[in-house]
């Protein structure tokens, strides 16, 4: 879900969220990885998505779907993610980020300002709240600095709650977005920072389009929703795929062994 404070931002359109890696260490309360890595491992022992694996179920693609580096986990945990943006750049799609930082470098950032952003949101560190306050060091400072200083028009902070004190002086805020967790992920996070809502009674909608943007998991399998960590609904298998299709413009992709 878009939180409502980025939405003049996000573009509509049809979206290929991208899980770089299974699991993720930036440990955010409101997102259930537990649940998602104990899901996965029921069904794949793949930890990361290769370049060529990437490259592989790219192809399959059309470039007028957007490419967002964001899915499960934090993107830059995948020492390869940067090289798959400019693969996805360099073919002609959209490019979205949303990013906490970890594993990216300054020389990562210097390959992503030379590419035209349609959406990069960074996630900032709050003041451990809800994150892992752990890896907000020095690296992490110069690398936000940088942000703060990069030509990037696109560029927008966001903090769920208050941002961490070793960054808050760093960020103008002007340019910080300030946020509350306002998804429970389907009734997956802990009713104390979000509640879930009420059951919906009649049929269901996706809200900002939802059904559109479909998440590719590190072993080729495709997800419906990005919201759903935990009883994840696969739609197809990009391995074995002839081509993606707009079922009748309702889904993403067709698989023809799904």
């Amino acid at each position: 879900m878009i939180l409502p404070e980025l939405r003049s931002a996000i573009p509509a359109g049809r979206v290929l969220e991208i899980t770089t890696t299974a699991g993720c260490i930036v440990g955010c309360s409101y997102c259930p990885q537990d649940k998602f890595a104990d899901r996965q491992r029921k069904v794949s022992h793949a930890k990361h998505l290769s370049l060529e694996d990437f490259k592989q179920c790219l192809a399959c693609v059309p470039t007028s779907v957007d490419i967002g580096f964001a899915g499960y986990s934090e993107p830059w945990l995948n020492p390869e993610c940067t090289e798959m943006v400019e693969h996805a750049f360099a073919r002609g799609h959209g490019i979205r980020i949303f990013t906490t930082l970890v594993g990216m470098n300054g020389q990562d950032l210097q390959r992503l300002q030379a590419l035209r952003l349609g959406v990069f949101v960074v996630h900032v560190f709050d003041d451990g709240t809800y994150m892992n306050s752990r890896l907000v060091g020095d690296k992490y400072r110069d690398l936000v600095r940088q942000l703060v200083d990069a030509d990037i028009p696109s560029m927008r902070f966001v903090v769920l709650g208050e941002p961490h004190p070793d960054v808050a002086d760093i960020i103008p805020a002007e340019k910080l977005v300030r946020a509350r967790p306002v998804s429970s992920r389907g009734g997956s996070v802990d009713p104390k920072i979000v509640a879930p809502r009420q059951p919906v009674v009649g049929a269901l909608t996706c809200v900002d389009q939802r059904q559109y943007r479909n998440v590719l998991l590190p072993n080729g399998d495709v997800t419906l929703c990005s919201m759903d960590l935990n009883d994840v609904t696969y739609w197809a298998t990009f391995y074995g795929m002839v081509t993606p299709t707009y079922l009748r413009g309702q889904f993403f992709a067709k698989s023809s062994i799904a």
